[in-house]
């Protein structure tokens, strides 16, 4: 469906819509390496409004981190420095039994970072005004026109958001402005911005541009929403450092329909998630519905050993009572590039629920790629450039990993609220750390190492790569786990040489086939 210009063109021109962490960095990017980025958020500027209470922490991995690459080493310095060490899951069974450490990586060597979506997106924003990207917030896209060379693109536009210039502007009279201070009246006026080069698409899940290119037939898209939802529940510093809530794990209280879950911030304190049904007899509606006292009941009964750690049962009751209960769901788009005149990046292209912390890592892999295609085909002050080459290279790179990930992503909801609890998955998880830790660790390593840590060079793991290599080594896991008596015997029980034969028969040949290098998986660029 996507429509071809032949375009050849100089221009230096380029518009993102959406200030969110992948708009704002694709933005950053480019202004540094010569574009002339302008920056489209219907929203006003998120530093200067108090965050939401809305925010599941992110987790940043090498894979993502390596879009960075192209940056002044402070950078990711100061990015960093807005998150904690993350080295693996802290499992909660009940009030009765020890917390269950499962490893992300080999050692403590290898980790993710903890960071407030809030705070990064703020840096991000920072970040591109610093490198002179032209920002406009208080933009709300409410019109294209994808007739000619380039898109034009029609926006409401608050009093208070800078004009743009070289647009026309009428100004339409007085609307309640949302966010900050929402309830106030503001002047909106509707800019007209005929574009002078291709658009980014950086608009989010429900991205208006998306739906934009869908109605003019340039694309279509499927929308598959969870059942569940989540809120944000919040591990207060002192509650947290009195019930000894290690900082370095992902702690998860699996509950087999139902989980939470929680992340150090910098503070001390922990952003919890907690992930339930919406409908049915304890879903999040009926919670609702019975107010405090019912939540209380619910948290009582499932999640008794995280009451206090989050500040008591009135406290914890109270918010899932009351909290904002965010949406889950994954969006699949079939045609990313519509020409040279616009591109889908991010969330626009292909979001997916959190359960394997990869959707920014995905989204900065994008950006990744189209900076270093937009480089090879059209790059900045050159007399020609070729947008339709780089932005359809930029597609068939990366359609088959999104999806991949969206996949299993899906898989490790299932994981993650259930299966991460069960006796025989954790003796897979202690066979999977040692063999990585043993003289084979060199030609094997977990499906979570490769699609956190891998990526990137030749030989790179991409998630497509991930997908598939990581449902044979699962097969080898399970068959080596029936001789094995616990997980934590698992170091000294594991049958090497049986784990070696599987090995060259089931797995080297799919590695040779995808031309994977497993040295490429590093927790080091």
């Amino acid at each position: 469906m996507a429509e071809a210009t032949g375009a050849q063109c100089a221009s230096d021109e380029i518009a993102v819509v959406g200030a969110g962490l992948v708009g704002a960095l694709v933005a950053t990017i480019l202004q540094l390496k010569g574009y002339r980025v302008t920056l489209y958020e219907r929203y006003g500027d998120i530093r200067s409004i108090p965050s939401s209470g809305r925010s599941i922490n992110l987790v940043a991995t090498v894979r993502g981190l390596r879009a960075l690459s192209v940056l002044p080493a402070q950078f990711k310095a100061d990015l960093l420095a807005l998150g904690t060490h993350v080295t693996g899951r802290i499992i909660h069974l009940d009030s009765a039994s020890e917390p269950i450490f499962q490893r992300y990586g080999k050692d403590d060597s290898e980790y993710n970072h903890s960071i407030s979506r809030y705070e990064l997106n703020k840096f991000l924003i920072a970040q591109a005004e610093a490198a002179g990207v032209q920002l406009h917030f208080g933009h709300r896209l409410v019109k294209t026109d994808w007739s000619g060379e380039y898109a034009t693109l029609t926006f409401m536009a608050t009093g208070s958001a800078g004009a743009v210039p070289g647009a026309e502007e009428r100004t339409l009279g007085a609307a309640a402005e949302g966010g900050a201070g929402a309830g106030a009246e503001e002047e909106e006026r509707e800019v007209v911005a005929q574009l002078s080069g291709p658009l980014i698409a950086a608009d989010g899940a429900g991205s208006v541009v998306r739906r934009a290119l869908a109605d003019a037939g340039l694309t279509s898209f499927t929308s598959e929403m969870l059942g569940s939802g989540y809120k944000e529940m919040s591990f207060p510093k002192e509650a947290a450092e009195a019930g000894g809530m290690a900082r370095h794990g992902l702690h998860i209280w699996p509950r087999g329909t139902h989980f939470l879950m929680g992340l150090a911030d910098l503070d001390g304190s922990f952003t919890g998630t907690f992930y339930l049904a919406n409908e049915g007899e304890r879903g999040f509606a009926a919670l609702e519905a019975g107010g405090v006292d019912e939540c209380r009941a619910f948290l009582e009964e499932h999640y008794a050993s995280a009451l206090p750690l989050l500040g008591g049962a009135e406290a914890a009751a109270r918010q899932l009572a009351t909290n904002h209960r965010g949406i889950l769901g994954t969006v699949r788009t079939e045609t990313w590039a519509v020409g040279g005149k616009a591109v889908l990046i991010g969330d626009s292209a292909h979001a997916i629920v959190p359960f394997f912390g990869q959707g920014m890592n995905c989204g900065f892999e994008d950006v990744k790629t189209i900076v270093e295609l937009l480089e090879t085909h059209a790059p900045a002050g050159a007399a020609s450039k070729d947008y339709v080459a780089a932005f359809a290279a930029y597609e068939a790179a990366r359609k088959p990993n999104a999806n991949a990930i969206a996949d299993m992503a899906l898989e490790n909801y299932v994981e993650m609220q259930k299966t991460s609890a069960e006796p025989d998955f954790q003796k897979c998880k202690a066979v999977e750390n040692a063999l990585e830790n043993s003289r084979l660790g060199e030609r094997f390593r977990s499906r979570y190492a490769m699609v956190c840590y891998g990526g990137g060079g030749v030989g790179g793991v991409g998630y497509a790569a991930a997908q598939s290599l990581g449902r044979v080594q699962w097969e080898i896991n399970q068959e080596l786990a029936t001789k094995v008596s616990s997980p934590e015997a698992a170091a000294a029980e594991v049958d090497l040489e049986l784990a070696a034969r599987l090995i060259d028969e089931k797995l080297a040949p799919l590695q040779e086939q995808l031309g994977i290098d497993l040295a490429t998986v590093s927790h080091h660029e």
